[in-house]
């Protein structure tokens, strides 16, 4: 428990008072990006904003208790080394607090923060960079799932992005203390956040009671970018698509039952079945780091069109050679798991699940004549 007693202690937040009603959130109108076609903009919605007293704790009163009852802790976490560095900024109350989905768990951070560093030797990051990316890594899905329309909280749920970059900004005198970060590094790290937002796409998001509402997450992307300097937009747009790609394949790069698990929490937290979450993650690992049209357009209209932005297969030849080749080995086996599915009850996967992994990895051998890691 060495790292935990190291931690800071920071002072509880007092409750906000129901009588009071909360804040507004600023609009902000922005005309769509040139030469990217928006769908039709999403109905008007004036939900109450969401709104973070500024304290030296990071999340409100109800969220910690509720993390308070959970038994997450640094060295439950495979991630060691990261989990180390998440403790010199977060205590597990305030991660957990930030972290409580399903899916978007205590883990997952630090999962990403982990693959995100596997970059550094192949991109050829500084000491500094890196540990700037896996800062940005820990704080992409901080989100503690107060809901905009009650106030109450909400865990099990979904991350969201918008949300996150309000509290972001929020938070912006504590968190760039905590992280030693100067005012461009901070506005650099909410670019690099807007980047994870899944999907990345023209289509207006549904409100959330954030200044982002109404905004699509390439519009809120340009719009960060647009406040940093030339140079600094270059490297954005790089590092952004190797974060984006550690955010969507870290849990994917690690043993196969870590993936496992994180689609079941996956299909927990968008209460959608687990037989066709299993069936889909083939296609989806099939076009992780795919979907870069709209970084290419982005570097075009900023100016940026020389700029060598990574594809999927320059990120995996520069990441940690071992994650790839599980990353590999994982994605195949869950095609061979889909295929086990077969006519499977969908109400039956759940309880053939370590049936099934045994199948998907006995047919992962035959096949290849290799033993999974």
């Amino acid at each position: 428990m060495a790292i935990i007693q190291n931690l800071p202690r920071f002072a509880p937040v007092a409750a906000p008072s129901k009588a009071a009603p909360l804040a507004k959130a600023a609009l902000v109108e922005a005309p769509p990006p040139d030469g990217l076609a928006l769908s039709a903009p999403a109905p008007e919605l004036t939900p109450k904003a969401l709104r973070w007293e500024p304290a030296a704790s990071l999340v409100n009163p109800k969220a910690e208790q509720l993390a308070r009852g959970t038994e997450a802790t640094w060295q439950g976490s495979a991630c060691s080394g990261v989990a180390e560095l998440a403790a010199r900024y977060f205590s597990t109350t305030e991660f957990q607090a930030l972290n409580s989905g399903s899916y978007h768990n205590f883990e997952h951070p630090l999962v990403v923060a982990d693959a995100a560093g596997k970059f550094a030797p192949g991109l050829g990051w500084t000491p500094e960079r890196k540990q700037f990316i896996q800062q940005v890594a820990l704080l992409h899905d901080a989100d503690d799932r107060t809901q905009v329309d009650s106030g109450e909280v909400k865990t099990g749920t979904p991350a969201r992005a918008q949300v996150t970059l309000e509290w972001m900004e929020q938070q912006k005198t504590e968190l760039s203390q905590r992280f030693g970060w100067s005012s461009e590094q901070f506005v650099e790290a909410k670019a690099l956040v807007a980047r994870t937002d899944f999907p990345f796409d023209d289509k207006p998001k549904a409100a959330m009671g954030t200044r982002y509402d109404g905004q699509s997450s390439v519009q809120v992307y340009q719009e960060l970018l647009q406040q940093l300097p030339q140079e600094k937009q270059v490297e954005v747009l790089r590092d952004g698509l190797a974060l984006r790609f550690a955010d969507q394949a870290g849990f994917y790069a690690n043993s196969f039952d870590m993936a496992v698990d994180s689609v079941q929490g996956l299909a927990k937290e968008l209460n959608s079945g687990l037989a066709g979450t299993l069936k889909f993650t083939p296609t989806f690992l099939a076009g992780v780091g795919n979907d870069t049209q709209f970084d290419r357009q982005l570097a075009d209209q900023m100016g940026l069109g020389s700029v060598e932005l990574p594809d999927r297969e320059r990120l995996l030849a520069n990441w940690n050679p071992a994650m790839a080749q599980r990353f590999h080995t994982n994605a195949r086996q869950f095609e061979m798991l889909s295929q086990a599915l077969g006519n499977l009850p969908a109400e039956a996967v759940e309880g053939q699940l370590e049936g099934l992994k045994s199948t998907a990895r006995a047919a992962y051998r035959l096949t290849t004549g290799q033993s999974p890691t």
